[in-house]
């Protein structure tokens, strides 16, 4: 397969900058999180990754969706995903979208499209959090919507004001990261090291988070030697309504075709 990788510019050009952040010492995150784990609530998110290094001004990958809440943590998603150039030859652009309920997965649009039978818009497969679509697979590794991952960013990162700032390896978000291992898979090393910057709000909760890490840690690609994904990540809507549910039976298929 030929690989036709676009990097984008620069890690400053994802999102418009958000207002000014407080100074004063920011709450407890974990604890502003925990109150947040209500059946039927939520937050929105959205992110951008790029290749740092690139020629091209916009993201790789575009993402948006819908967390889902249950007392103890994430329960369901809504996610959609869209690449700003092919990432290799024959790789369509087409929009993807992933529907996650506990431990199941339907998945519709981007290359798998191809592959439904006549009729069918989705395919139904075993739950993988944040991953499923290949837009997936290039979106934010690090979750601080569960309370283990945000403990951990807040415990190892440098404060300042309202601002973490810090590093994790892979192999200790696998211990404790459930989003983290669903959606990395097998990895080319557990020392491998992501940095972060995790900023919150007023309440403690969450409004930005930006990391990055090498991409060669995901695949041995000789395009992608000394190149970094960066990932920037802003999360809204916290408190929000949300219910997410399957996609109508009459358009799930459970195969795919070759």
């Amino acid at each position: 397969m030929k690989l036709v990788i676009t990097f984008v510019a620069g890690a400053a050009l994802f999102l418009a900058p958000l207002p000014a952040q407080a100074e004063a010492a920011a709450k407890n995150p974990v604890s502003a999180l925990k109150a947040q784990l209500k059946a039927g609530k939520g937050v929105r998110f959205t992110d951008a990754s790029a290749f740092v290094g690139s020629i091209n001004k916009d993201p790789l990958v575009r993402r948006k969706g819908v967390v889902q809440f249950g007392k103890k943590g994430i329960v369901a998603s809504d996610v959609r995903g869209t690449f700003a150039s092919p990432l290799f030859e024959g790789h369509t652009t087409k929009p993807e979208r992933t529907i996650i309920i506990g431990k199941d997965a339907w998945l519709s649009g981007g290359s798998l499209a191809e592959r439904l039978p006549k009729g069918k818009t989705w395919y139904k497969t075993f739950s993988l959090f944040n991953v499923g679509t290949l837009s997936s697979l290039f979106g934010q590794v690090v979750s601080p919507l569960e309370p283990a991952t945000l403990a951990e960013l807040v415990k190892r990162g440098k404060r300042s004001g309202s601002t973490y700032r810090g590093t994790i390896t892979f192999e200790r978000l696998r211990d404790i990261s459930p989003w983290f291992s669903e959606t990395m898979g097998l990895t080319r090393s557990t020392e491998a090291v992501i940095t972060y910057t995790l900023q919150v709000d007023r309440r403690g909760l969450p409004s930005k988070l930006k990391t990055s890490w090498l991409a060669t840690e995901l695949a041995a690609i000789p395009t992608w030697e000394e190149k970094t994904v960066v990932t920037e990540t802003r999360y809204t809507g916290w408190g929000t309504k949300v219910s997410i549910k399957q996609p109508p039976k009459s358009q799930v298929t459970s195969k795919l075709e070759d």
